[in-house]
């Protein structure tokens, strides 16, 4: 476990050692009082900790500053925890407690607790963390902790030992730091953070089994360890074998040259050259949470007396292929290279078996070989089960052969000027180290550079009429013991230039097919082959070979198989070139979201490459928003459209049997030239955003959508009660440009917008002609009446409306389509009453009389007015009427 602490000290000065020692104090009454406040500023500090760790911060250092503690983020900003002292810290007895580095005993004072501070088995890897020393809440003591195997828990043993005034402490926990900050002022209890080390800390990890490889067997294929089969069982553990190096082996004179040669691996006496099943050496291990990147981790396998298998795992990279057993997850999926630790020696080949297996008996007591098993380890401390076994196979090849240059099926193998060529073998994981050598005479002819082990680069060209082939010799050993010598052939090609890039361009996708392409200049490519290489050039080039790349994206690898992507030039004869056009085909469909390239070699009539363009470009397809184009009229800079409903949906609207229509607004009105939005075979899907709830209900139950993937789509409020008025979410569920590019979840979501339907008349006012109060005479019957001129009725954008029906078509109507009914009530009948509106007629206006009642003197009293639109909402206003007496 070896875990680390940090201890801000209560009067007394910080003290840190590498062994993890802490140290505390013991308690001075008489300062208690004092440091109250400063406690309250150390849990006000807690808090802006857990603020920064929920925000997604981790901790990349925590060192002592002074009497305090100091936090580095990994955006490189501080925190400090203050260590609170008295007067009298200079005074106090420190106490010392660190971990023996032997025994792993906690130790107090020097003096040895006899309490092991490891976990569970002597370990804290094994799936039972550890637990961190406590303060007794009554005593004010540390508490250290042992595992009890018979309880299978931790018990805690009082140390004797005072922790209180420690203000704060910090403990080492492997994938985080756990601050401890008093939170009383005895220090008898502690609030606790966690600070994790690493943007996500690893709660599970599962060793699910190892990866065919795709050369040898169907790519993502696994299989599943069986630590219970018996060893040696095809397929059911890792298989490795070895050659332990004796004297043949090194006095073999092949070998003996080798360990002559500066710069190599040296092969020694008792060595063991070994290696896993390369068609099984790759460890599939699903680490959890999903999110973690595991590629920033090392792990190593141990057995359960912590001893380290003789194998290195390399770094893992995340396995985002389908695998063929239906019950794995793809989610949280790594595989880790398992390779053997070279220049490990042993005194014989059982001293290597004896770290894999071990002899017990078999059923009728004779000697069986068991397999030990291990688990994955993370470098921090959390490991696995052990359910991981090697068995030996000697049967295992370990020899290897340098085969050609850059999988080449031809010999001389053609090599490009100034590229990397690498030797191929046709078993490179048994190949323990190797080299080459060109004749020195070679390397200055051709510019040949050495650059990683078999690697090479050819710069020049002794002359560009003849390129005979050269030669180099590969030395290497295999896992084998032997040490070996390979000649190969490789032939420069002729070249006048290397790789030109033009700048990339873009094509804007039309309907138009014959729009859809871009031109270049190759004039950057006759910079780059130079005046002499130019007329070489246009003297020899016969062809030309096109290859389109999808470039590669984070894991993606890049993509050579497309195709419908056709590049001409501008003259019929290559020599007369000048430009290249790039066209996408009519039936080709790319990813918008992609980057593409089309590499165009340039041949001679022998086949030699001349030269390489490069040509990147991209596509585009419209944005929903320039497709959607909002009416600023009805959005006003926004994402949410105030959508008044209009005469025009009334109009089409049904009706209940109650004579209301639906409540219904068309996108059309919300959007420019909405209707183009769908030409050309594009498709845009709405939708009521599924999630989004008003109280308990969600809104889908409330509202609906009519024609909803086509331009005539509208909104209809299902529960006028609930829906009317509120903000509706509005979803693009689907998009398609031109019917074949699809949009991104991520294009569709900046386009969603919502929506809130409203009645212009409901939103609008009624009120007094003149704002003041209506007057009427109590004694003049003929003149007490209500009258179109006594009122002033807007909608919500102040467009006046009468609310006394009128002659129209020989009939007394509503002159305003929205208006289905107005209602006049009196709201003090003791002042005046309303009766039954007069309809108009041809000669007469419509009106309300009021007959006023036997009052003694000028009273006003309201009038309710109730307008009632074809949606069914009503407008109520009350304003005022005067009754005048004695005028």
């Amino acid at each position: 476990m070896n875990k680390k602490f940090l201890s801000a000290i209560l009067f007394g000065a910080l003290m840190v050692s590498s062994t993890g020692t802490f140290v505390s104090c013991k308690d001075y009454d008489e300062d208690i009082d004092r440091i109250d406040n400063t406690l309250n500023d150390l849990k006000s500090k807690l808090d802006a900790l857990q603020t920064k760790v929920d925000a997604g911060k981790y901790v990349t250092n925590i060192t002592k500053a002074g009497d305090g503690i100091t936090i580095t983020w990994n955006d490189n900003s501080t925190s400090t925890i203050e260590t609170i002292k008295g007067d009298k810290g200079d005074k106090g007895d420190a106490v010392e407690i660190s971990i023996d580095p032997t025994t792993k005993n906690w130790i107090i004072d020097g003096e040895d607790t006899g309490i092991c501070a490891q976990g569970k088995d002597g370990n804290s890897t094994n799936g039972v963390s550890a637990k961190s020393p406590s303060i007794d809440a009554t005593t004010g003591n540390w508490v250290v902790y042992a595992w009890d195997a018979d309880k299978q828990e931790y018990v805690g043993t009082d140390t004797g030992v005072s922790a209180k005034g420690a203000s704060a402490y910090v403990v080492d926990e492997g994938n985080y730091y756990t601050l401890n900050v008093a939170a009383d002022k005895a220090g008898t209890s502690y609030t606790t953070v966690k600070l994790p080390k690493s943007p996500t800390v690893i709660t599970e990890i599962e060793v699910l089994g190892y990866l065919y490889t795709p050369d040898s067997y169907e790519d993502g294929k696994w299989v599943p360890m069986n630590v219970d089969a018996v060893a040696n069982t095809t397929y059911s553990n890792f298989i490795y074998n070895f050659t332990l190096v004796d004297d043949a082996i090194l006095n073999a004179d092949a070998m003996k040259a080798w360990n002559k040669e500066a710069g190599v691996k040296k092969i020694i006496k008792g060595q063991a050259l070994s290696s896993v099943a390369s068609w099984g050496s790759n460890l599939l291990v699903r680490v959890a949470p999903a999110s973690l990147d595991a590629s920033q981790l090392s792990f190593k396998l141990i057995n359960s007396k912590m001893t380290e298998a003789p194998f290195v795992l390399g770094t893992p990279e995340a396995y985002n292929g389908l695998l063929s057993r239906a019950a794995v997850s793809g989610n949280g999926l790594w595989a880790i290279p398992v390779s053997a630790k070279e220049g490990m020696t042993y005194k014989d080949a059982d001293a290597y078996k004896a770290q894999f297996t071990v002899t017990g008996k078999n059923y009728d007591g004779g000697p069986r070989d068991q397999a030990i098993v291990f688990a994955l380890q993370e470098k921090d401390g959390f490991a696995t089960n052990y359910n991981l076994a090697f068995a030996y196979n000697q049967n295992l090849n370990l020899d290897a052969t340098a085969t050609t240059i850059n999988k080449s099926t031809v010999s001389p193998a053609p090599v490009e000027l100034g590229e990397t060529n690498t030797v191929t073998f046709d078993n490179i994981e048994n190949v323990y180290d190797a080299h080459l050598h060109f004749n020195e005479a070679d390397v200055i002819r051709w510019g040949i550079e050495y650059t990683d082990g078999i690697s090479f680069k050819v710069t020049k060209l002794a002359d560009q009429i003849t390129v005979p082939s050269i030669s180099v010799d590969v030395h290497y050993v295999t896992l084998e013991g032997k040490a070996k010598t390979t000649t190969l052939s490789v032939q420069p090609a002729k070249a006048y230039a290397g790789i030109t890039e033009l700048a990339s361009n873009n094509i804007a996708i039309v309907k138009d097919q014959t729009k859809n392409n871009f031109e270049a200049s190759l004039a950057p490519m006759f910079t780059d082959l130079g005046t002499n290489n130019t007329a070489l050039w246009k003297s020899d080039v016969e062809s030309h070979k096109v290859t389109v790349y999808r470039v590669k994206s984070g894991t993606e690898t890049e993509d050579a198989s497309i195709s419908g992507v056709t590049v001409t030039f501008d003259k019929k004869e290559l020599k007369d070139i000048t430009k290249v056009k790039v066209s996408i085909d009519a039936n080709t469909i790319l990813d918008h979201t992609k980057n593409y390239y089309a590499l165009i070699e340039f041949y001679d009539e022998a086949g030699n490459k001349l030269n390489t363009v490069k040509a990147p470009f991209t596509i585009s397809i419209p944005s929903l928003a320039s497709l959607l184009v909002k009416e600023e009229a009805v959005f006003t800079g926004t994402t949410l459209a105030k959508a008044y409903m209009n005469s025009e949906d009334a109009e089409a609207a049904t009706e209940n049997d109650k004579g209301i229509k639906a409540s219904t607004y068309s996108f059309k009105y919300a959007f420019k030239n909405f209707a183009d939005a769908f030409k050309d075979g594009t498709t845009i899907t709405f939708d009521i955003n599924a999630d989004q709830k008003f109280g308990n209900d969600k809104v889908s139950t409330l509202a609906t959508l009519n024609n909803a993937n086509a331009a005539g789509v509208q909104i209809e409020l299902t529960n006028n009660e609930k829906a009317y008025n509120k903000a509706i979410n509005i979803d693009i569920t689907a998009a398609s440009y031109l019917g074949k590019y699809t949009y991104t979840k991520e294009e569709r979501e900046a386009a969603a917008f919502s929506i809130q339907v409203m009645s212009p008349i409901e939103r609008g006012t009624v009120d007094s002609a003149t704002g003041s109060a209506i007057e009427v005479e109590a004694t003049d019957l003929s003149k007490a009446k209500l009258v179109e001129s006594d009122f002033k009725a807007t909608t919500y954008n102040t467009v006046a409306y009468h609310i006394f029906p009128e002659w129209i078509s020989n009939a007394s109507a509503f002159a305003s389509v929205y208006i289905k009914d107005v209602a006049f009530k009196s709201e003090n009948e003791n002042v005046f009453k309303v009766g039954t509106r007069v309809a108009a007629t041809a000669k007469a206006a419509s009106y309300v009389p009021v007959e006023p009642m036997n009052i003694a003197q000028t009273t006003v009293a309201p009038v309710k007015v109730t307008v009632t639109d074809v949606w069914g909402y009503v407008k109520d206003a009350s304003i005022d009427v005067k009754v005048i007496v004695n005028k």
